[in-house]
């Protein structure tokens, strides 16, 4: 059944999508652009993802004692995803995006769900990448989101954890000025955390160069207590792998560790995890605690 006809009536029809190219954002679009971004994207669904449906599900992520693996299907989705601009497929054209309305990369995302929907992790990318470029410093957006938005990098978002779910006020994963002059680091006010984050999607995998987690956690107090309630909480950009300011890898593995992979019912092609932030498995600089910038 194709997803096409739907789409074109809900779009045009129905909410008169063509009309966004009125608005001076979207002067540079027209049907025509919109439909060759939806042509693309349903022959990618059709020729990475949606063959491999069953495999994904089949094959589940484990963990070798090394590394994460996924079928090699996943990878050659994940590739051809990035290739084609959708992970900023919304974003200024000056950052490498197409400056789509959000309607309509919403809609073009849908073959991929259509496809297979458990290859997902480029939708948590996009997401990371697309907070850091309207909270982050422009080194960070540079270093980071961009990166992520060519599909160098992926990125998280950290917020569960295994005693509190998704409960803030319970949150007790801790951040700590990463000795003196922390706040002189180019890439932003360095901390070291402490702690553990559940249900993780895709936090552990090989699909790119590196992962940027996005981590809250608290603060502690001047008494070095954590503050009850949602006082002092935080989020910070954790990278799987030190990087310079450049956003070269430097060669250092961040303290971030796979503690587990959760076992799922189905959305099997994004891996769950539970991540160990800081317990000095991989210390930076002789230190146990994970690297993270405010």
């Amino acid at each position: 059944m194709s997803l096409r006809p739907t789409l074109d009536f809900l779009l045009y029809q129905w909410l008169g999508a063509e009309s966004l190219n009125q608005r001076e954002r979207f002067a540079d679009h027209s049907r025509e652009t919109f439909d060759a971004v939806f042509d693309t994207c349903e022959r990618i669904a059709r020729e990475k993802y949606a063959p491999f449906n069953r495999t994904v599900d089949m094959q589940e992520p484990h963990f070798d004692g090394e590394k994460v693996i996924l079928p090699q299907a996943t990878h050659d989705a994940q590739r051809a995803y990035a290739a084609s601009g959708m992970l900023s497929a919304a974003q200024d054209y000056e950052v490498g995006g197409m400056q789509l309305p959000y309607t309509v990369e919403a809609a073009a995302n849908a073959f991929f769900a259509m496809a297979s929907v458990s290859i997902g992790s480029g939708l948590l990318t996009t997401g990371n990448a697309n907070l850091l470029m309207v909270h982050g410093t422009d080194l960070q957006k540079e270093v980071f989101a961009k990166n992520e938005f060519s599909g160098r990098f992926s990125g998280t978002m950290c917020l569960s954890e295994p005693q509190a779910g998704s409960s803030l006020s319970d949150v007790t994963t801790r951040a700590v000025p990463d000795g003196e002059g922390f706040d002189a680091d180019p890439l932003g006010p360095r901390y070291r955390l402490k702690g553990n984050k559940m249900w993780i999607s895709a936090g552990e995998h090989e699909l790119t160069d590196n992962i940027i987690h996005l981590v809250l956690a608290k603060i502690p107090g001047p008494d070095g207590k954590l503050i009850a309630g949602t006082r002092g909480i935080s989020l910070f950009i954790v990278p799987k792998k030190m990087v310079d300011t450049k956003g070269e890898l430097t060669g250092v593995r961040n303290d971030v560790a796979l503690a587990g992979l959760n076992h799922k019912l189905g959305w099997r092609g994004t891996t769950n995890t539970l991540l160990n932030f800081g317990e000095g498995k991989y210390p930076v600089d002789g230190q146990p605690g994970a690297v993270g910038y405010l």
